[in-house]
């Protein structure tokens, strides 16, 4: 089978699809592809080397260490039920991970959940807006009728993305709001 794509029970699923050059509003070339177990190490690294607010506004509390089985849930996915698209960026010779998006399609396979991942030194390059577009396209190519996440009420980045989308902000619990958009 060639590298560029796996075999999810009778389907199979084409990791080239999600692949594309894209520039940052800095002038940096990135990839986005398709997260794969290969990609073990760079997310390892993406997420230990995070801000201790970058960490909490992914994950809602400091994450120091990734453990082997984090690290294996975000990169051993199964492609028919999540998305998790990765933006690769390389500097002399040595690949890194600047961030991700991730979809979680639920079961009744008509809304799914999202998360944005940016590191710290990729944000305001408009890499959480390209992740966004990337993820509304996913979402529609996937047939989902809505996305949907959960974001920390403090985290205005993330909200004043969701909002230039058309993003729906709802009450949440524990600090956190609801955002949705109908797609």
């Amino acid at each position: 089978m060639e590298a560029n794509k796996l075999k999810n029970s009778s389907e199979i699923i084409d990791l080239a699809a999600y692949r594309e050059n894209w520039v940052t509003r800095d002038g940096r070339t990135v990839t986005l592809r398709s997260i794969t177990s290969e990609d073990k190490r760079i997310e390892k690294e993406l997420i230990e080397g995070l801000s201790l607010q970058s960490s909490v506004y992914r994950f809602f509390h400091p994450i120091k260490e990734a453990s082997p089985e984090m690290v294996d849930k975000f990169c051993d996915i199964d492609y028919k039920n999540e998305v998790a698209v990765i933006a690769e960026y390389s500097i002399n010779g040595r690949h890194q991970n600047v961030g991700v998006v991730r979809l979680y399609i639920d079961p009744g396979r008509q809304s799914g959940e999202f998360a944005i991942l940016v590191a710290d030194g990729f944000q305001d390059s408009g890499l959480g807006t390209k992740f966004m577009e990337t993820l509304i396209t996913i979402a529609r190519q996937k047939g989902l009728k809505r996305i949907y996440g959960v974001v920390l009420a403090d985290n205005v980045k993330m909200r004043n993305l969701v909002k230039e989308f058309g993003f729906k902000i709802g009450p949440g619990s524990y600090g956190e709001v609801e955002v949705s958009l109908e797609i």
